[in-house]
């Protein structure tokens, strides 16, 4: 209950708590600056989240649309960015990077991965989003799992190889091929922007 007095007179009005939450919520900042896990930053300004997670290079298995078997392919490490506010549906980028970010400077590279446009952003077509609980946490587990995990279709497919510039697709097939025990980061085409850049503020 929400208690107003004025003089002598006193009035009392039920309120949500979860809009005493979030008005608190809209008054707190914090800015982890660069960290040394896979976890790299965790910021907030009022109800707005930005979370950055590094996954190093890795083996992982990837289902192209119409393939009831998955591509087994090394990729290059990968920087996901998640940006939320309140229960609103969350914005995401995802890039690749040639190194475990140190610093902030680091350049970006776009992510050998269809359905991921120019600018990072995800296409994620019909896959289900991370619920409210996993939005509250700091952790982009399920997230990876959830554009990892899904079929990649013909979407946004070109301008992220040299070798094979009008489709990444034909890329990957070709590693798991050729069972390539490296992702060939010199073949990764450059965003022409860092990560501070793209997170916005400074290291």
């Amino acid at each position: 209950m929400l208690r107003k007095q004025e003089g002598s007179i006193v009035q009392e009005f039920p309120v949500d708590p979860a809009q005493i939450a979030l008005a608190l919520a809209a008054k707190v900042t914090f800015d982890t600056g660069l960290l040394s896990g896979n976890t790299l930053l965790v910021r907030q300004d009022g109800v707005k989240k930005l979370i950055v997670e590094y996954r190093p290079p890795a083996k992982t298995g990837l289902f192209l649309d119409e393939s009831e078997t998955a591509l087994r392919v090394l990729l290059p490490g990968l920087v996901l960015i998640r940006s939320a506010s309140d229960d609103k549906t969350p914005s995401y980028g995802v890039y690749a990077v040639k190194r475990r970010p140190e610093k902030l400077d680091v350049p970006l590279f776009h992510a050998p991965l269809p359905n991921v446009f120019t600018n990072g952003s995800i296409c994620w077509g019909t896959v289900p989003k991370v619920d409210a609980d996993a939005l509250r946490g700091s952790s982009l587990a399920n997230d990876w799992t959830m554009l990892l995990g899904s079929a990649f279709g013909d979407h946004a497919c070109g301008g992220k190889s040299k070798r094979q510039p009008h489709d990444i697709r034909k890329l990957l097939i070709e590693l798991e091929s050729s069972k390539a025990k490296r992702f060939p980061t010199g073949d990764l085409v450059p965003v022409k922007k860092i990560l501070s850049q793209v997170i916005g503020g400074s290291e």
